[in-house]
């Protein structure tokens, strides 16, 4: 997407009264020049990249430090077994070399974490907290293996048990920990259910589809052709909006991982296609996470009743 368009729909956002603006890919650093550049005409916005944080050098922390409006957010699966595993043997040295250049600079940075069945019992422990602070990072996203794309691998989803787990162990690290964290699915009760489709925030790919959300590749506007607005109008996206919240349990918060069903539905009813590289029938896509959502069901409405009991004992003790 050239410098023009990214311009153009950041003074869009600023019309609509949008300040803060992420980049994902792909890897959104090999624009560092474009990403600074705009960083330098809209000032008054906030810019966050989802990047494997190997091109962050010193030459680069220097510009950050510069323009002081953008904030990497650097991904990394755990320890360096893990790490080098998905993302290329040596990154998770190079990972560690660029949050030294950033913490050298007292520059504010956090961590993008992807949590499987097979690397969640790293990504709940206190150690891997504790190297998180350690090297520096403020905040950490964390994200559960999603299955999209028809290549995908739904072995990597976690169970429901290991889905609380992270809940429980995010809860209680926020409590004793210098990090703030946010994992994208749990914290449903905090954002009151699913964000996307424009109810306070989109996803536009690399192609201009705009997408209600990152993990949902369907569309029914481009960017080329519609403008925000005209996108936040259309049949999909007031679909989300007649929709949300998917359940009346915040812990319950995706119409694709934990409401069966919602999202094809919405698609169908909205006419949007397919916006991925190998196109992916939405029914095909639930069919992956129906079993997920099935099993998650009895284990969050349990969390949530829980969650409510705990509300009224603090009441009742004030």
């Amino acid at each position: 997407m050239e410098y023009e368009t990214l311009d153009n729909i950041i003074e869009q956002g600023k019309e609509l009264g949008c300040y803060f603006f992420l980049f994902t890919g792909g890897e959104p650093l090999v624009r560092k020049k474009d990403i600074i550049k705009l960083c330098e005409k809209h000032n008054d916005c906030a810019f966050l990249a989802f990047t494997n944080g190997t091109l962050i050098d010193e030459e680069f922390a220097d510009e950050i430090k510069r323009v002081k409006n953008f904030v990497p957010a650097i991904s990394i699966e755990g320890f360096e077994e893990a790490t080098d595993a998905r993302r290329g043997k040596g990154t998770f040295a190079r990972v560690v070399n660029a949050t030294k250049s950033l913490k050298e600079r007292h520059l504010l940075f956090g961590l993008s974490c992807c949590y499987t069945s097979q690397n969640v019992d790293v990504m709940g422990s206190e150690e891997y907290f504790d190297f998180m602070v350690d090297v520096g990072a403020k905040f950490v996203w964390f994200f559960l293996f999603m299955p999209i794309g028809v290549d995908s691998t739904p072995e990597l989803m976690v169970s429901a048990e290991q889905r609380r787990f992270m809940f429980e162990q995010i809860t209680k690290f926020r409590k004793t920990k210098p990090l703030f964290t946010m994992d994208f699915w749990n914290d449903g009760e905090v954002a009151n259910g699913c964000i996307a489709g424009g109810r306070s925030y989109l996803h536009i790919n690399a192609n201009g589809d705009i997408e209600p959300c990152a993990f949902i590749h369907y569309s029914d506007s481009n960017i080329y052709d519609k403008s925000l607005i005209e996108a936040f109008q259309s049949p999909l996206f007031q679909q989300y909006r007649a929709n949300q919240p998917f359940s009346d349990n915040p812990y319950r918060p995706c119409p694709l991982l934990d409401n069966k069903g919602k999202l094809a539905e919405m698609v169908e009813i909205s006419g949007a296609k397919s916006t991925d590289v190998y196109p992916e029938d939405v029914n095909s896509l639930s069919a992956k996470t129906a079993e997920a959502a099935d099993e998650w069901l009895p284990v969050s409405d349990k969390m949530w009743v829980e969650r409510q009991k705990r509300r009224v004992s603090k009441s009742v003790g004030k």
